[in-house]
């Protein structure tokens, strides 16, 4: 068919929050695919036991480290609750994982001294150590199923690393039917995990309506090394995978898969 996109009319399951989900479902439509919007991830402000004293002793630390944009919005707004300038916390160092957390960081005020070139965890660590030789406290805000691996492994290199967490990840409970509607009417040709967490939602659905066999044969498309652990250990199918963790990569690999699978007698 002339002017054929290439994912014409193929159903794309998106699992991301309501915010990224926007995102991921224009590049799904600008290629002719339909995306099916089901977002699996919802956040919340989350009050840590440890709120005050974290508050009140900010200006103890040398470092504050971002993983994520939601690290940093949860973490202004407990700032922004309790009448706390940025302006006074300017001796403090900010560090992002992410080029998309940091420009959050600096629109909002935070300038960031640190950025590491790979994006995990252990990447960072080995690079924040080697190259800024942190010697105060380093406090990492964070939600409640954030990995621990930067905090642990700055404490084994002897750097003081506390946790705060700022917010929590919930299922959100009117998308529960919806997901469980499109797979059971099977409504869906390939799925999307953009997170471990996108991952056990959608799968906390398929085990409470024993929808595995509706799902026995759908390919699954990952962002990240850890959430296509999570997919397989759940015994998905993860045929998509891109080395660049970011959605517009793993649109395009998705198009090759669909390419390819076209292309198969």
């Amino acid at each position: 068919m002339n002017g054929e996109k290439p994912l014409e009319q193929i159903k794309v399951l998106i699992t991301r929050g309501k915010e990224g989900a926007n995102e991921l479902s224009s590049l799904i439509e600008g290629k002719g695919g339909i995306p099916i919007v089901t977002p699996l991830l919802d956040f919340k402000s989350y009050d840590d036991p440890s709120e005050n004293s974290f508050l009140s002793s900010l200006h103890n630390y040398e470092w504050i480290v971002f993983t994520s944009k939601n690290g940093v919005a949860f973490f202004l707004d407990k700032l922004k609750d309790h009448n706390i300038k940025t302006e006074t916390l300017s001796a403090i160092k900010y560090a992002a994982v992410g080029t998309k957390t940091e420009k959050f960081c600096e629109k909002h005020g935070l300038p960031v001294s640190f950025v590491p070139d790979d994006f995990t965890g252990d990447d960072f660590v080995h690079q924040f150590i080697s190259e800024q030789k942190p010697a105060g406290n380093v406090l990492i805000p964070k939600g409640n199923l954030a990995r621990n691996v930067i905090a642990n492994e700055l404490t084994e290199a002897e750097v003081n690393c506390d946790e705060w967490i700022v917010y929590e990840t919930v299922l959100p409970p009117e998308n529960i039917i919806k997901l469980k509607e499109v797979i059971s009417e099977g409504r869906v040709d390939i799925l999307t995990f953009t997170s471990s967490s996108t991952v056990h939602h959608f799968m906390k659905v398929i085990d409470s309506f024993s929808l595995h066999g509706n799902i026995r044969n759908l390919p699954a498309a990952c962002i990240g090394p850890l959430t296509k652990q999570t997919a397989e250990e759940y015994g998905l199918h993860v045929k998509i995978c891109p080395n660049t963790y970011t959605v517009d990569e793993m649109v395009t690999e998705i198009i090759q898969y669909a390419a390819a699978a076209k292309d198969k007698p």
